[in-house]
């Protein structure tokens, strides 16, 4: 069966395809290149954009963007599993 969308992009994941992690923790470099190594030692590739933070209104947290190329639902998982699994990664998106 074919669904006519009206030429509108698919909606949900795409794969393979670049996804933003994104992970909260605590302010500073060491968090973000903790986060960074974790995911490349896991097999993560970035892309070309480059790692971005966002500090909370306090100072206290920070948010940290990670660009990977991810090739299929089960890899993008298991990254975030990864990131669950990092003792200072209060939350995740």
């Amino acid at each position: 069966m074919i669904v006519d969308n009206g030429g509108e992009e698919p909606h949900g994941l795409q794969f393979p395809d670049a996804h933003e992690l994104i992970a909260i923790g605590p302010s500073g470099v060491e968090f973000q290149r903790s986060l960074e190594q974790l995911l490349i030692d896991a097999g993560g590739v970035r892309t070309a954009t480059p790692l971005r933070s966002k500090n909370s209104r306090t100072g206290k947290y920070q948010a940290v963007h990670i660009e990977l190329l991810v090739e299929s639902r089960e890899e993008l998982e298991r990254l975030y599993a990864l990131l669950r699994a990092h003792p200072e990664v209060v939350y995740r998106l």
